[in-house]
């Protein structure tokens, strides 16, 4: 190794202990006396993992494309929440027509959700609208009187501000699918650099 125009290596050992000292502080070496030998400040290069994270990839595939697909649908029903709020201004009374049970499967034990059917009327015309999202609360009751605010434009568009159980699904969706991406990310890159 050149350092400085002083040739050093394991076998040349005629400078003098302090020549060698300022040499290497001028250069970011550290020595290590012990072992009478010159090692240069640098980390040595690191093999990547890449047997763990492609059995992470292999694994968490399937985490990976539920998380994208909550992350979707959380993204694109906030969405739609926030431009019926948006276009649909004009205030109507309606009330809870129907109640839909809807019955699905989890595992060993039959899940029940419901999913409210609304009613109004907007420029004598009556419509119904079917919530977007179920919930597993039988809410609101049956008869139940509700603001809705409709569309001027699209009265079949409404947006009813009692009925949460869509912003809920939706910011579940969104939550649920970054954190499922983001520890899957997280996961990777540290096995990754390990």
């Amino acid at each position: 190794m050149d350092i400085g125009g002083i040739t050093m290596n394991d076998n040349n050992k005629k400078y003098e202990k302090d020549m060698v000292y300022e040499i290497a502080s001028k250069h970011n070496i550290i020595i290590a006396d012990e072992f009478d030998k010159v090692y240069i400040n640098e980390k040595p290069d690191k093999k990547k993992n890449t047997g763990g994270a492609i059995l992470l990839i292999l694994f968490a595939l399937p985490w990976l494309l539920v998380g994208i697909f909550h992350l979707y649908f959380g993204i694109e029903d906030i969405c739609y929440l926030v431009h019926t709020k948006t276009i649909c201004t004009e205030l109507v009374q309606g009330e809870v027509s129907d109640i839909k049970q809807i019955d699905g499967e989890g595992g060993n034990r039959k899940s029940i959700f419901y999913r409210p059917v609304f009613s109004y009327s907007y420029n004598n015309e009556d419509y119904t609208y079917e919530a977007r999202s179920t919930s597993k609360k039988r809410e609101p009751e049956l008869g139940k009187k509700v603001d809705i605010y409709v569309a001027p434009d699209s009265p079949d568009t409404v947006y009813i501000p009692e009925y949460k159980a869509e912003r809920e699904n939706a910011v579940f969706d969104l939550l649920f699918g970054g954190s499922i991406i983001t520890v899957i990310l997280l996961l990777y890159f540290k096995i990754r650099n390990s």
